[in-house]
């Protein structure tokens, strides 16, 4: 909406209410249609049911509500500002000139750069295969670990999970006593203060275990124990740090 009046002021060489609000009418229509564009592609996420309804409500009411306010600050607000506080008409000429000679700088650029790419093979090529090693060393540090990649943020909560793999085939009763015999290490941890143990079947799922899918641990040699921690204000460990 700004662009488009000082756009119209400059070819009108005048600065004139008139010219401001027939500028916000020429944009007003694709301004609309953006914005329930944008809200459309929003509310959708707001039907998400189970655990994730929570996380996802906020973005779909959220984000359609600050689009609705800013498409209604852009017809209001930003005409009677730029009103308030209009420049000079020379002032937007020198703004124009300066802004014409940045674009011919960029457009003299990339027209320079972009044509040797396709009129000098050993420049596409090159361009080509420095893309192409680029994108596998970029992938690469996944697998190096030189850069940590987490699903959840690394927080300080007050329980925590230890997952139990035994061998396939292994029998209930040994999964659950092995179970047992973690929980009577994991007492001996001063912050713990309590331990729920789940032999052949998922404890009942958080977040966390909606996203790794721990609620499909229904085997026999499946377990998990379930840490409960004294509050984070009462200890000087992370959850992390006694993990």
């Amino acid at each position: 909406v700004t662009e488009n009046i000082y756009r119209r002021w400059l070819i009108d060489n005048k600065i004139t209410i008139a010219t401001a609000i027939d500028a916000v009418r020429e944009v007003g229509n694709p301004t609309i249609l953006a914005t329930f564009t944008v809200v459309a592609a929003l509310v959708p996420m707001a039907s998400v049911s189970g655990m994730m309804g929570p996380y996802m409500a906020p973005i779909p009411i959220l984000g359609s509500i600050a689009m609705m306010f800013s498409l209604f600050a852009a017809f209001v607000f930003t005409p009677y500002f730029i009103m308030i506080f209009v420049p000079p008409l020379k002032v937007l000429h020198k703004m124009h000139k300066k802004e014409e000679k940045e674009t011919k700088a960029m457009f003299a650029f990339f027209h320079s750069t972009i044509s040797k790419l396709f009129n000098i093979k050993i420049y596409g090529w090159s361009f080509l295969i420095g893309l192409i090693v680029a994108f596998f060393m970029s992938i690469s540090m996944f697998y190096t670990t030189l850069v940590p990649v987490k699903m959840l943020p690394l927080d300080n909560k007050s329980e925590f999970g230890v997952i139990l793999n035994m061998p396939d085939g292994t029998a209930l009763a040994n999964t659950a006593s092995t179970l047992h015999k973690m929980a009577q290490v994991l007492r001996n941890v001063p912050e713990v203060v309590a331990i729920q143990s789940y032999s052949g079947t998922a404890k009942p799922f958080d977040f966390n275990g909606l996203v790794r899918h721990y609620y499909l641990r229904q085997s026999p040699s499946e377990g998990e124990l379930q840490i409960q921690l004294v509050e984070k204000s009462e200890r000087d460990r992370s959850s992390h740090e006694i993990a």
